[in-house]
């Protein structure tokens, strides 16, 4: 009875001393992992400085801290600087290619649009959802982004001054696609960057901004950045779906761009706009639609087809001009 009873202890010490004995070399392994990642981003200009690197989260989880970490970019990339109180990523025991990273504390980022210029970004939870190939290659991406505000200590102020939500996913498919939804809410600009009578007109804060998109041909952009090989590959951005809720203007969409010779927007989207009258009465208000095209634009929403979901209208971008309908409201250079 006692032999029965001390095989399944003898059992349980000895997963757990092989659970202890993978953890702690694969702990060794991702400590080494991180230190080879902050080698080569020196290699290629980068400064990162920290007050400790810590592996922990036993038994439960691997977690990496990076404590008070500090990334200086080369003036190629940029040339910021960036400053948290603490970096952290974790991952299960059993799947070490999904990671969760994570922000800790207000983020310090000085010239980041020029020299002189800092600001400080604070959220109530900040997290990137990584998820890797077996070669090493980023496969999947997530973000959650909740309660943004930017303060600006230093410099011209960003467009954006807070963000209630962002939320972002995307995928490499195997069709070479980078498929990609993005969703914010409650998106403030920032004062003055927008136009007195827009502002007036629209207000300050676009209620709700979503877009399900497809980047084809991503490889073509992502080796180099290239836009214009990406184009002459057949890259194109293909939209699924797009909403935006912004004053009077309640607005779906689909579509398909790409860009032409001079690496300019091209392309067009079919807008659904729920309340026409009213989104027209706003754009001439704001000084978007001129006084003289106003009867145009009118008459271009009482002749366009009605559904259920509102008016539908094209909206284009052509040799730097920007369209909807029939009326020209700018140049993407303006």
């Amino acid at each position: 009875m006692r032999t029965k009873l001390l095989w399944p202890i003898a059992a349980i010490i000895g997963l757990f001393v092989l659970y202890s004995a993978y953890w702690i070399v694969a702990s060794g392994q991702i400590r080494k992992g991180v230190n080879a990642w902050i080698a080569d981003k020196e290699n290629a200009g980068y400064t990162i400085e920290h007050a400790g690197l810590h592996i922990g989260g036993y038994p439960y989880r691997f977690q990496i801290r990076l404590v008070e970490p500090h990334f200086r970019a080369p003036q190629s990339d940029g040339g910021w600087d960036a400053r948290l109180q603490e970096l952290s990523a974790n991952a299960m025991p059993h799947d070490l290619s999904h990671w969760i990273v994570a922000f800790g504390g207000p983020l310090l980022l000085e010239d980041y649009a020029s020299e002189d210029s800092t600001i400080e970004v604070t959220g109530s939870d900040a997290r990137i959802s990584l998820v890797y190939n077996a070669a090493g290659d980023t496969e999947r991406v997530g973000a959650e982004f909740r309660d943004l505000v930017v303060t600006t200590h230093a410099g011209t102020p960003p467009d954006i001054r807070s963000i209630d939500e962002l939320l972002m996913s995307g995928v490499v498919d195997e069709e070479d696609g980078l498929r990609m939804r993005l969703a914010v809410s409650g998106v403030r600009a920032a004062p003055g960057v927008l136009e007195p009578d827009v502002e007036r007109a629209f207000g300050d804060t676009a209620r709700t901004a979503r877009v399900d998109l497809e980047v084809t041909h991503w490889s073509a952009l992502a080796d180099g950045a290239n836009a214009i090989a990406w184009r002459d590959a057949g890259g194109a951005l293909q939209i699924a779906d797009a909403e935006l809720e912004w004053g009077p203007a309640h607005i779906t969409g689909n579509g398909d761009f790409t860009i032409d010779s001079l690496a300019r927007p091209d392309g067009r989207l079919s807008l659904r706009i729920t309340d026409p009258d009213t989104l027209a009465d706003a754009l001439i208000e704001a000084g978007v639609v001129p006084r003289e095209n106003e009867q145009a634009l009118r008459l271009a929403a009482m002749m366009a087809p009605r559904s259920a979901e509102g008016v539908a209208l094209p909206f284009r971008i052509h040799d730097g001009g920007i369209y909807l309908g029939p009326v020209r409201l700018g140049a993407i250079d303006e």
